[in-house]
């Protein structure tokens, strides 16, 4: 009995990490783009006879550049049909119009009023990002930003998350990281980075898997407790 109780503590200390910033990604974690984007791609998909599977969403849209999208999913296509999906992917993205992931807004609010840095860390342009979080009310709520244009390679590669540690100024290992994507969990983890997912059930072991130390469908099912935000899975997260 006491041998249980001891493995019990012992699991229950280390399923605490100690943090000192919270970074974000944008698409499927701050804005609940993911089924318009999933869409978009889908109807390309179709007009060149790819059967898209929910790995390859996972894997080769969600998180990622356009450019490797194109080159994921539609290599066999020519250039001009690649150079035409650049182009209405760019329309696409100028004219979306998605609402918040339910809860992100309160959460991020609370994480400034306990006066926890966050960033974002995003595979989308600058101007479409805070077009996006001005939509939403949120804009003047980030301590800085990592976008395309400011890595020279993208997630999976941990570039984007050491950059956002580089701007914070606070270690990898001290920093959080919400992620719905494959490549974005890869990226945090290769970085150094603790993460969580956002993701439901169909995508958990994917995000698991790849270094999640936990998967939540959104941000209402956390809660921050005297500077200590905790998941459903009881793993605890303390801001120093």
């Amino acid at each position: 009995m006491f041998e249980k109780l001891r493995l019990s503590l012992s699991i229950f200390i280390f399923m605490q990490y100690p943090i000192k910033a919270v970074i974000f990604d944008l698409d499927g974690v701050i804005i609940n783009s993911n089924p318009a984007i999933e869409a978009f791609w889908k109807s390309w998909a179709d007009r060149e006879n790819i059967l898209l599977s929910r790995a390859q969403v996972r894997e080769w849209i969600h998180g990622r550049k356009i450019v490797d999208t194109l080159q994921g999913i539609f290599h066999h296509s020519s250039d001009e049909t690649r150079e035409a999906i650049r182009a209405s992917a760019y329309i696409f993205d100028q004219e979306m119009n998605p609402g918040p992931v339910p809860g992100v807004v309160s959460f991020i609010k609370e994480l400034n009023q306990y006066h926890i840095p966050v960033g974002i860390a995003t595979s989308s342009h600058h101007e479409r990002m805070l077009h996006m979080l001005q939509q939403i009310g949120i804009a003047d709520r980030f301590n800085d930003f990592v976008t395309a244009h400011d890595v020279t390679k993208g997630k999976p590669d941990p570039e984007p998350y050491l950059a956002m540690s580089h701007k914070l100024g606070i270690a990898p290992a001290d920093c959080l990281v919400f992620e719905d994507a494959i490549s974005g969990i890869q990226s945090a983890t290769a970085a150094g980075m603790h993460s969580i997912g956002i993701g439901d059930e169909d995508a958990r072991t994917g995000l698991l898997q790849e270094g999640a130390r936990d998967v939540v469908p959104d941000f209402q099912s956390l809660y921050i407790e005297q500077r200590t935000l905790v998941t459903p899975g009881g793993i605890r997260f303390m801001a120093g």
